[in-house]
């Protein structure tokens, strides 16, 4: 299998370069460098480096508070290589110092993953998540050791790797050691006769350290929470939710943090046919003592909200589409509330909801009588879901340190 892969790859390594140009002209690559994908560097070689490689925004997000800790050490450079745009964004926003670097991941072609090596020389490499490219590995491999951090195996592809397991197997014994993401994971890796792994837990929860974007403001006395990551299915429950407790509460506020933007006329027109008061953040983005539904039709802007609102629905529950990820607002001490179609996120929630930080609600009355309770007479709850996570999420962040300790001094 690898033999056809590697010769697939060096077939099509020819035409690398003109497949970015063409990402480029459709605004998919950065334009100034993309070359960065073909193993050079914009920058110049730097010693001892440690190089952590992931793929995307949530990846990097998960690593930060880790890669402010090794900052500190001024005897390693640290190399953080991403695929997207906005990780590479979010890098120079909150991580570039004078000894972190980015560059865009190179492509797994044998050419490009042997140039970019040979510039970085890494004494020691962290992958992140489900980064499984097998030249990247295979190379790596041979240069220092690898670990995979916060390992994550899609049930999906589960399935199809167990049919692959010779081959599988190959790729994760090129891991010094494996940290899994969550106990299922974990079994996973036993199901492959891997046993170099250890269970600390997912480094996504150490994230603890809160950086609002600071795009909107607000002032608001008044008694809030947020919908998050609502999908079009689920608008009507949210503007009746708001409608029945604005009816017996004055002063009452709702953000709704749609899933996708693309229906945003069609939800401020069902909100304002229901006679509610309505302000899109597009048009203003000052909430100053505002009563009625705030709908948030910009990306980006969630954590202003979650800094100042601590009561949040995840969207995606009341539907069978498996739930959003709790773990962002619950970060900054917001008590969450879900639907049970949970599925996608079931060991996320299991841990929230055994911290009392997350609860689930079968269906919409049950989360009015939710936030009615928490809004007006839980403030002691509320204040506590905040502390509760900060003391797992420590744990954690403490344990991964001290295993990544024995690899980086």
């Amino acid at each position: 299998m690898f033999f056809f892969y590697k010769l697939f790859t060096l077939i099509t390594h020819p035409f690398l370069k003109i497949f970015l140009k063409i990402r480029v002209i459709k605004k998919k690559e950065d334009k100034l460098r993309f070359i960065e994908k073909l193993g050079y560097s914009s920058i110049n070689s730097k010693p001892n480096i440690i190089w952590f490689h992931v793929a995307s925004l949530g990846e990097i997000k998960s690593i930060h508070a880790l890669i402010k800790h090794y900052q500190k050490n001024k005897k390693i450079n640290l190399l953080i290589t991403s695929v997207t745009t906005s990780s590479a964004n979010y890098f120079e926003r909150n991580l570039k110092n004078e000894n972190t670097f980015h560059q865009y991941a190179p492509i797994d072609s044998p050419i490009i993953i042997y140039r970019f090596l040979k510039f970085w020389k890494p004494k020691f490499s962290v992958f992140v998540e489900s980064e499984i490219w097998p030249n990247m590995i295979f190379q790596t491999s041979k240069k220092c050791k690898i670990i995979l951090l916060n390992a994550r195996i899609s049930k999906n592809s589960f399935k199809k790797w167990k049919f692959l397991k010779p081959n599988f197997r190959k790729i994760l014994n090129k891991f010094d050691f494996i940290l899994p993401q969550s106990q299922e994971v974990a079994e996973m890796l036993k199901f492959f006769n891997f046993e170099k792994y250890k269970f600390i837990g997912n480094i996504k929860y150490t994230n603890i350290n809160t950086n609002t974007p600071n795009i909107i403001e607000i002032n608001n006395t008044f008694k809030a929470w947020a919908a998050m990551s609502i999908h079009n299915s689920e608008v009507d429950h949210i503007i009746k939710t708001h409608k029945n407790i604005s009816s017996s509460e004055k002063n009452f506020l709702t953000f709704l943090i749609p899933r996708h933007l693309n229906d945003i006329d069609n939800i401020v027109n069902k909100i304002q046919r229901q006679n509610i008061v309505c302000q899109k953040i597009s048009s203003n983005n000052k909430i100053d003592n505002f009563s009625g539904i705030v709908v948030v039709d910009r990306f980006g802007i969630a954590d202003d909200i979650f800094n100042k609102v601590k009561i949040v629905f995840m969207g995606g529950s009341f539907i069978n589409h498996g739930g959003q990820n709790p773990i962002e607002p619950a970060k900054y001490g917001c008590k969450i509330f879900s639907g049970n179609n949970i599925f996608n996120f079931k060991e996320i929630y299991e841990v929230l909801i055994y911290k009392k930080i997350a609860k689930i609600v079968n269906d919409q009355s049950e989360l009015e009588k939710e936030l009615l309770a928490y809004l007006y007479n839980n403030k002691t709850i509320l204040d506590n879901a905040g502390s509760d996570y900060k003391e797992f999420s420590e744990k954690i962040f403490k344990k991964t340190i001290k295993f990544l300790d024995n690899y980086i001094h």
